[in-house]
Parts: C-alpha cells; sequence; structure tokens
C-alpha cells in the first residue's frame, strides 16, 4: 500500500515542475517546537527551522498570540497602499539599533531577491546623486 507522502510525491511529479527543488521526499502535516509530523503521522526533528526563519521553533505562544492580535485587526495591507503603525515602529526600533551617528532608512521586503534588486537601486542612486558613475 503507496503512503501518503508517496501519493503526494506523484502529485508533486505530475503538477510541479522539476525546477522546484525538494531537500525530502515528506509531505508536512504539522509541527510543533523543534519538532515536524509528516501527512503519514511520523515525526522529524526540525533543524531547518523553515530554513532558518523559526528561530523560536513552531507555534510558540508569542508569536501564535501577536500573530492572532495582527489577524485581529487586520490581515494584510501594502505599505506602498496603506501605510501601518508596525511598520514605521519597527523601523524607527532598527535605526535605534544600527551603529553610526547619521541619518538611517529602513525598508522591508519579502525576499533576498528584492533585497539585493534594491541595495543595486540605492547604490546607483547614490553614485548618481554623488556624480560616481562609471563613463
Amino acid at each position: 500500500m503507496e503512503s501518503r507522502n508517496e501519493a503526494l510525491w506523484h502529485l508533486r511529479e505530475q503538477y510541479v515542475p522539476r525546477g522546484v527543488a525538494q531537500a525530502h521526499p515528506v509531505f508536512a502535516a504539522r509541527a510543533e517546537g523543534v519538532w515536524i509530523w509528516d501527512v503519514d503521522g511520523k515525526a522529524y526533528l526540525d533543524f531547518t527551522g523553515g530554513i532558518g526563519v523559526m528561530n523560536v521553533g513552531h507555534g510558540h505562544p508569542r508569536v501564535v498570540q501577536a500573530v492572532r492580535a495582527q489577524l485581529e485587526r487586520f490581515t494584510h495591507v501594502c505599505f506602498q497602499v496603506t501605510p501601518y503603525e508596525a511598520y514605521v515602529r519597527l523601523a524607527e526600533r532598527l535605526a535605534a539599533l544600527a551603529p553610526g551617528e547619521f541619518p538611517k532608512k529602513t525598508v522591508f521586503l519579502t525576499t533576498g531577491a528584492e533585497a539585493v534588486e534594491n541595495a543595486v537601486k540605492i547604490a546607483r542612486a547614490l553614485c548618481t546623486r554623488q556624480n560616481l558613475h562609471r563613463a
């Protein structure tokens, strides 16, 4: 009899391109703390933690409480369309923590690709403003 992981893997091969790689042939069903359970009920110690973004583990009570509180206010708005206080307050905190005695600004992005793209744009703008571009 085929396991649920195997059945899902066959569906994955049929409907998801090969360019989207997976490190493990198991499908997550739930997680708590440092543990992940697959769709067949087998537990795994999660050494990857969402590729490093789950440094407090899955379902940490303070994180769950903060997410629940945010969902009760609003689920999502794009800051560029409708700004919200938490964005500017976090930017303010980061500016206070960053070293140096000069004005600091912060932009929050979704991916590393966005971050690199924006860093290049910022560097180009600075070079243009300071007339440092190459001839």
